[in-house]
């Protein structure tokens, strides 16, 4: 769903900056967004679909040049020198709400229970966090084909909770396809393009100083994160199925309450989709009643479509529960930091929604033997868990401790990360409270070459930088009287005709009354010379809200007095 545009400034327009839009400006910007969603377009709407929104093309071609200049549409250059249009995925939230009604609502919240057909998995960040430790430990090194080994494939596959059938219905198509379960080509994919990892030196590489800026974000920071990379390159481009997956983060009730999607056409790649959510963990797919799909998300969703400035202050560590069997029972509350510094001292034996992990001897050793010391570790346990470390663990963990080699192993990558993550090695006060703002640098660069073949998007292509032009402005516009288009006046009949076909050559609206009747025209065409008739839509009132039109045919008898209708921004 390619919506995103070159690497530039966040556009922030709200619903209060869209309703200073004139109601013309309103009219365009939607009917833009309902044809085209987030997706890149070359060319306005042709003469008769403006005709039924009751507006003339030059209104259309001047308000779209104001739109442009309020960056409500965004222009980027393709090589040869075309240029393309699209509304900024930062804009898609506000208009998904300001043209609910006009695109057509698909989701509505269930008045009642609907029953359970996919349960959402564990969340994928946490995952994430897994699959790159267990990288950072075994190394990923690649065919000569580029491929990861078979044997590292068949381990990926069974280590993660995720798997091939969540994600069938997306039908994303991606190389080595004979190589990869889909699961495990979204997991590298989703790795590759946050920049946590990278093809180097013959093997895929954790990037470090990446993974350390990721570990203090907050859960709800990296869900936002990852789902933008899932909307963009595991998303249908069709722009109804855009409309879609926005509705459901924005019109969508609060997690935890149900919503029935209503769009029968698209059933199947809807169901793709929301299916694919609960394989990462966002929500449960179900179905009411009457059999019909349902979604409930397990997040609130308004959380996942904008960076907004965000605060988060720990009082208290949220962290494990400590058995005397060496297992720990870990919460979902438990920070991203403290589940990385578990990825590395203990085996992860379930993963749910509470997650457990065992202390083993061989990895504890490892760890200590790789750089980090001891006391530390004894420290962050003592911090983290949340009913004491039973004693007979604290003993065994001092004695695995000295029995590690007085030589050290080379100095571990990860150990760095956990460094940056847990303060200074010197420092006893591990994972102290902090305060986090969420203003950084998205991980996400859709320039990133991941597994997964995703359709030509805007991303590298020339921002067009040039000046727009101050105000759309109609060819020879000075050559005629001005009373054509400023007063309502009586024409002899070749007169009218030349006014009517200035109309038709600048796709204008015309004006006619006759008494006290007003009636505006889209003029589409004349037909003869003495005795001449103008057909076109006719707007069945002069109402700015009115959308209905009529295939009419005039002859000049039918109106006593006319004038052209120019675009405001024309003659102001």
């Amino acid at each position: 769903m390619p919506s995103f545009g070159p690497k530039d400034e966040l556009v922030v327009l709200d619903l209060d900056s869209w309703s200073k839009l004139t109601l013309v400006e309103q009219k365009v910007l939607g009917a833009i967004f309902h044809k085209h969603a987030g997706q890149p377009f070359s060319s306005l709407l042709p003469r008769e679909q403006w005709a039924v929104e009751g507006l003339s093309v030059a209104e259309a071609n001047s308000s779209f040049v104001n739109l442009r200049q309020q960056r409500w549409i965004e222009t980027v250059y393709k090589s040869w020198g075309e240029r393309l249009f699209y509304i900024p995925a930062s804009l898609m939230e506000t208009l998904t709400i300001a043209y609910a009604q006009r695109v057509g609502i698909t989701v509505k919240q269930l008045m009642m229970n609907a029953q359970v057909v996919q349960e959402g998995k564990p969340n994928v960040a946490a995952e994430l966090l897994h699959v790159i430790a267990w990288i950072g430990r075994e190394g990923l090194p690649l065919t000569g084909k580029g491929t990861i080994h078979k044997k590292s494939v068949q381990k990926l596959s069974v280590i993660t909770v995720l798997s091939s059938s969540d994600f069938d219905g997306l039908g994303i198509q991606y190389e080595h396809s004979d190589v990869y379960p889909t699961h495990v080509a979204i997991l590298l994919d989703l790795l590759l393009s946050l920049n946590l990892v990278q093809k180097s030196d013959g093997r895929i590489q954790v990037v470090h100083h990446r993974l350390q800026q990721w570990l203090k974000l907050s859960w709800r920071q990296m869900h936002r994160e990852i789902y933008q990379v899932c909307m963009e390159r595991y998303g249908d481009t069709e722009p109804a199925l855009q409309h879609f997956r926005y509705q459901l983060a924005v019109l969508a009730p609060e997690k935890n309450i149900w919503c029935h999607i209503e769009n029968s056409e698209l059933k199947p790649r809807v169901r793709g989709w929301i299916c694919a959510l609960a394989g990462w963990g966002y929500g449960d797919v179900g179905k009411d009643q009457s059999g019909e799909l349902a979604f409930r998300w397990l997040i609130e969703p308004q959380n996942l479509l904008h960076q907004e400035q965000e605060m988060i202050s720990e009082t208290e560590p949220c962290g494990f529960y400590m058995q005397p069997d060496f297992e720990m029972l870990v919460p979902p509350e438990a920070k991203p930091d403290v589940i990385w510094m578990l990825e590395q001292c203990a085996e992860r034996v379930t993963r749910d929604q509470m997650s457990i992990y065992r202390i083993t001897k061989e990895r504890f050793i490892s760890v200590i033997a790789r750089g980090y010391g001891l006391h530390e570790w004894i420290a962050f346990l003592d911090q983290y868990a949340l009913t004491g470390i039973p004693e007979n663990v604290r003993i065994a963990l001092e004695d695995w401790g000295k029995e590690t080699d007085a030589a050290p192993l080379p100095v571990d990558r990860n150990m760095e990360v956990m460094v940056a993550c847990t303060g200074s090695k010197d420092d006893p006060k591990l994972l102290e409270k902090e305060v986090l703002s969420s203003m950084y640098s998205s991980f996400y660069t859709p320039d990133s070459q991941g597994l997964v073949d995703i359709p030509a998007s805007l991303h590298g292509l020339e921002r067009d930088h040039s000046v727009i032009e101050k105000k759309f402005s109609l060819i020879g516009l000075e050559e005629i009287p001005e009373t054509w288009y400023r007063e309502w006046r009586r024409y002899h009949s070749s007169t009218a005709r030349q006014i009517a076909a200035k109309a038709i050559e600048w796709q204008t609206k015309l004006g006619i009354q006759q008494g006290n009747r007003t009636q505006y025209l889209i003029p589409h065409q004349v037909e003869g010379h003495e005795q001449w008739t103008l057909s076109g839509w006719c707007l069945l009132d002069s109402s700015e809200h009115t959308l209905e039109t009529e295939w009419r045919t005039f002859s000049p008898s039918e109106w006593d007095t006319m004038r052209l209708i120019l675009p405001d921004d024309v003659i102001t």
